[in-house]
């Protein structure tokens, strides 16, 4: 990456929900032009949800932080895999007009909060002009912490440093962070209700396969067109 970061944050107490699904059914999701990543023939919806801590531009020296949640599924653009945003909700209205306008990403702006109750964590979303597009679930850390290997189900879910959007110029965008290698734990969940997977058509999920990192030290990188990259 020879370009300069713009913005500097931790993601804290991060919770990776995954399914596998009928690439059909995400595919239609997708603009032209996007291409599924699949795992063993299947692709993936991700609910993912977290405290963004010590978020700062570069060159401005204050920060914020604010829990965040977003649906999304992975992709590919010719050699480079990523991630692909359906929405990411979020409570700060700043962040999320700076987000849409800098990243044209599909931030909306949400009530939300994430919780300590013993060893249990609790997140709650609820958007502000969508109050149907709700998400609440209750987690927590078991086991030991480790590394996913490389070519394993983890590392291929979890291993992301792009995303895509389209950006104002109706072109494909690309933006690129760097942090360390994620910390996983298997996750375990008490409780799960969420409306935000019916936004892409998802049939009724079964039970997920659940992750959870304590924290990552992320730089991010201003998008570009994907084909300038």
């Amino acid at each position: 990456m020879q370009r300069p970061w713009i913005l500097k944050m931790e993601w804290r107490d991060l919770l990776f929900v995954h399914w596998p699904l009928p690439p059909p059914v995400l595919a239609a999701a997708l603009p032209a032009g996007v291409t599924l990543d699949l795992w063993e023939g299947q692709a993936w919806l991700a609910l993912v949800a977290f405290n963004v801590t010590n978020f700062r531009v570069r060159g401005v020296p204050f920060g914020m932080s604010f829990p965040q949640v977003n649906l999304r599924t992975y992709v590919r653009l010719g050699e480079t895999r990523g991630i692909w945003t359906f929405s990411l909700d979020a409570a700060p209205l700043l962040a999320v007009l700076g987000s849409r306008l800098g990243y044209a990403l599909p931030y909306v702006q949400a009530r939300a909060a994430l919780q300590v109750q013993g060893d249990w964590l609790e997140f709650r979303s609820v958007r502000r002009h969508q109050p149907d597009l709700d998400c609440h679930v209750g987690y927590r850390p078991t086991g030991p912490v480790f590394r996913a290997p490389a070519g394993s189900t983890e590392h291929w879910l979890t291993e992301r440093r792009s995303l895509f959007t389209v950006g104002w110029d109706r072109r494909l965008w690309r933006a690129d962070v760097q942090h360390e290698a994620w910390p996983l734990q298997a996750a375990e969940i008490r409780h799960f209700h969420s409306r935000l997977p019916a936004q892409v058509g998802a049939p009724s999920l079964g039970p997920p396969l659940a992750h959870f990192s304590r924290v990552v030290h992320v730089r991010g990188w201003p998008p570009a067109h994907h084909q300038d990259l």
